[in-house]
């Protein structure tokens, strides 16, 4: 069977998504699976095994666009879906697109319509980790048991590991320990002070053999000129130095990531880097629903 899974928000939900991707192909190996993230998404999964295609979807597709993919989309045969999250609009088209099953979570009023395999979950009680409710959704579909939610993985091309291991070596030759502290989230939490940032940075930097960066890009540039003026000399700032597919290869040269709840801390801990995040004492952004998932990772 072909089968559909999207997940069309922020990039670190689409990293804590990618556990179900992985349940459902280690369970249903014979099914040939389909990835639909935002445009801005498309560095985290491109390439990634067991996928056959990445698709795209944007909430303000132009109707002409929006025709076109679900024709695309009809004509590609899929049996059925799985809405990671739910969106009305897209599961409208998939409806339209004549997807026959139509999985994801009960969220919304307009989901008992639009989806016909849909399930029930407290989400909003914010008790389940969001990996695990990914999980849980596709255990259904493949008819298996929805067991503990394997670790998000990244899997960078390895031209962008290159990438990564140039940027080491020319900026951060002898050190033995490369550690970024990201100051920002982009408005999906509330974040550390800058003042705070900076001294922890600052203080990093200080450790024998440590090279510490400061990483921020569009949003997060308010809270890197905030936290400069305290910063220690040593402690270099790279905003808006490279895009999504450049810092995957950064992050991937690097050993320790500090920073709030955000895609590069998702990203980060699904590299395999030594990963803290802080966390607010707020239940809607608690780390029980939103902390990273990894070996090394701390919230």
């Amino acid at each position: 069977m072909k089968v559909l899974l999207t997940r069309t928000d922020r990039l670190g939900d689409v990293v804590l998504s990618l556990p179900a991707v992985d349940l459902l192909a280690g369970a249903r190996p014979d099914w040939e699976l389909h990835l639909m993230v935002a445009p801005a998404a498309v560095p985290l999964v491109e390439g990634r095994p067991g996928l056959a295609r990445v698709w795209t979807w944007r909430d303000d597709l132009e109707p002409p666009r929006r025709r076109a993919l679900r024709q695309e989309l009809r004509a590609a045969g899929f049996g059925a879906a799985v809405l990671l999250q739910y969106r009305r609009e897209l599961a409208a088209l998939l409806k339209d697109a004549g997807i026959a099953r139509r999985h994801g979570p009960l969220s919304h009023p307009s989901s008992w319509f639009l989806l016909n395999a849909g399930q029930r979950q407290a989400r909003s009680r914010g008790d389940a980790h969001e990996a695990d409710l990914g999980t849980e959704l596709v255990a259904r579909l493949a008819g298996v048991a929805a067991t503990a939610a394997p670790l998000p993985r990244l899997h960078p091309r390895p031209e962008v590991l290159a990438e990564g291991r140039a940027f080491r070596a020319e900026r951060a030759p002898d050190a033995a320990t490369v550690a970024f502290v990201h100051p920002g989230s982009g408005g999906s939490a509330l974040d550390w002070a800058p003042r705070r940032f900076a001294a922890l940075a600052s203080a990093l930097a200080g450790r024998p053999g440590w090279r510490v960066f400061v990483t921020g890009a569009g949003r997060d540039a308010a809270a890197v000129a905030a936290l400069r003026p305290g910063l220690d000399p040593r402690v270099e700032v790279l905003l808006d130095a490279c895009d999504l597919r450049g810092l995957v290869g950064l992050l991937a040269a690097g050993d320790v990531f500090v920073g709030p709840s955000t895609g590069p801390l998702h990203m980060a801990s699904a590299l395999d880097l030594a990963t803290v995040g802080l966390y607010p004492p707020v239940r809607t952004m608690a780390p029980v629903r939103w902390g990273p998932r990894g070996r090394w990772a701390r919230a």
